[in-house]
């Protein structure tokens, strides 16, 4: 039986939401995540560039002729919008879908408040649009899930796997393993794509240290050796791994500055 969803509690999909100026959170989620934006005061920001550069990267993929995406980690698949206004990103099927037609696309949680959340915002959309529960340490599960495969998704065809601020929820070997485990079982053609939180000295310690105390799920700080390390045995796509603001920018156009801290990002192909 479904336990019933606790909003006294912080959320980090939710938390996440409100940071993006979404409407699926409660007074506890805005709570802690006003917490964590006075320790870093750009932090909606950031995951705003996230997004935009998720919405720029599945978009690059899709036009290289992949039509079958699986976001591990995903949270709410959902783009803000205001009457009138162009979306200021898109979720990962509307991105696919723009380029694609139908095509296979599988939200992956472990949180199953975010798989609720999203089952309930997918209803009525295309079959081949599934939300469901999984793990990202396994990913043999996550690639022989029973609806993931029900909605169309072909294990011996090209795949996007992506990886979006979700890497840094686990420690430094265990991410890379996650992301080699993921890598040597897709098709060839097929691409990773990974952002994940840094922040340069002792800045990524100090926000690890400022999330962890709203809890909610640990984060863990690493460093750019561990997170270039992702990387290893993958044909990264220009420009490399960069800030998510930094790439590939013309849609939207952004520019920054050298800054402190940042959602890194690349794309790997196999």
């Amino acid at each position: 039986m479904t336990q019933p969803l606790d909003t006294t509690k912080p959320n980090i999909a939710r938390m996440y939401d409100y940071w993006l100026g979404g409407k699926d959170n409660f007074e506890a989620d805005r709570e802690a995540a006003e917490a964590v934006r006075e320790g870093r005061p750009e932090v909606a920001e950031q995951a705003l560039d996230n997004k935009r550069f998720l919405t720029r990267a599945v978009t690059y993929v899709a036009g290289k002729g992949v039509r079958q995406f699986l976001d591990i980690g995903s949270g709410l698949p959902t783009s803000p919008r205001q009457a009138g206004d162009p979306a200021p990103w898109l979720a990962t099927h509307e991105a696919a879908g723009a380029v694609a037609t139908d095509p296979v696309v599988a939200y992956v949680d472990y949180d199953p408040v975010a798989v609720l959340h999203s089952q309930a915002l997918l209803t009525g959309g295309s079959r081949r649009v599934v939300a469901v529960g999984g793990d990202m340490r396994d990913p043999a599960a996550i690639l022989a899930h029973d609806d993931i495969r029900g909605a169309g998704f072909d294990p011996d065809a090209p795949a996007c796997v992506i990886l979006a601020c979700v890497l840094h929820f686990v420690d430094a070997p265990t991410a890379r393993g996650i992301v080699t485990t993921f890598a040597q079982a897709l098709a060839s053609g097929s691409y990773l794509v990974i952002s994940i939180g840094f922040a340069r000295g002792q800045g990524g310690e100090d926000f690890a240290r400022a999330y962890n105390a709203q809890g909610g799920a640990r984060i863990y700080a690493q460093s750019w050796e561990q997170i270039t390390a992702l990387f290893d045995g993958l044909e990264l796509v220009p420009p490399g791994i960069v800030d998510s603001a930094t790439w590939r920018p013309e849609w939207p156009q952004t520019v920054h500055p050298d800054r402190a801290s940042m959602i890194v990002a690349g794309i790997g192909r196999r």
